[in-house]
């Protein structure tokens, strides 16, 4: 082997402990409004207790992060939570890149957004029965381009470059509430993201990580 395998994902599959998710899933949970037909509206929010205890968590990683990616921290936007109901087949969201538009028949940079993270609070399950409490089926965190994604798996942490390279989208949620926590890192300085740097391929990259 030539080259050392390195993802451009970071993965923290303990980022919060059980107890962590349960307390902070509990404190991030409300009761949804609903349109006339009964249908749950989506729910973004920030909420600023949960965001400085996930904010202090993420300060703790970041010196490793950090040199993981060779890039010098700035800061972080504030953390939205969301709470997404069944979608009835539709998407939560549409392929998108976190930092870029395709505009003119090009990619064109919109925001200093250099990584973006992903926080769930509820597991993946597709066998019922389901615990609606801790349990989604749907929602899945997938790369198009790169032809794979991640299942929910409550207190796991991913963070992946914000480029066009990693466009991705969630897809629909079937049962349950999608629970997640979205973050963005600005690095300081430019930053661009150099595959180079990140030898390997979709199938060497990831170790006992839960993805689809």
């Amino acid at each position: 082997m030539t080259d050392e395998i390195k993802s451009p994902f970071w993965i923290d599959q303990n980022f919060l402990s059980s107890d962590e998710v349960a307390d902070l899933a509990s404190k991030l949970w409300v009761e949804p409004t609903r349109d006339e037909h009964g249908q749950e509206f989506p729910i973004q929010r920030n909420v600023p207790e949960v965001e400085k205890y996930i904010y202090d968590k993420i300060i703790d990683s970041i010196p490793k992060i950090m040199e993981y990616y060779d890039m010098k921290f700035k800061g972080c936007e504030h953390i939205f939570f969301h709470q997404i109901p069944p979608t009835n087949g539709k998407n939560v969201e549409e392929p998108h890149a976190e930092n870029a538009m395709f505009k003119r028949k090009k990619w064109v940079r919109t925001s200093q957004r250099d990584l973006t993270g992903y926080i769930w609070f509820k597991d993946y399950n597709d066998t019922p029965p389901f615990n609606l409490q801790t349990e989604v089926y749907g929602g899945k965190l997938e790369f198009p381009v790169y032809d794979f994604g991640f299942q929910p798996q409550a207190g796991t942490m991913v963070v992946f470059p914000s480029c066009e390279r990693f466009i991705n989208l969630t897809t629909s949620v079937k049962v349950g509430d999608l629970m997640f926590a979205k973050f963005h890192i600005h690095g300081d300085g430019i930053w661009i993201y150099d595959p180079a740097k990140f030898p390997g391929d979709v199938n060497s990259w990831f170790t006992n990580v839960i993805r689809s």
